[in-house]
């Protein structure tokens, strides 16, 4: 089985009230096997992170 090597992408929390919400992270990313490729959950608030980009 081959290795994936992760990748860098930039995560930003958007939920109303978290001590975080709008704040962009850089983040060290593997992608799944199964849509959505990229999934995060803020680790403040605990929601679905869902602005997932890659870093330019």
């Amino acid at each position: 089985m081959e290795e994936v090597e992760p990748e860098m992408l930039l995560v930003t929390c958007h939920t109303g009230g978290c001590p975080v919400a709008g704040v962009t992270y850089e983040c060290e990313m593997y992608p799944n096997a199964e849509p959505p490729t990229w999934r995060a959950v803020c680790g403040q608030c605990r929601q679905t992170v869902t602005d997932i980009v890659p870093v330019a």
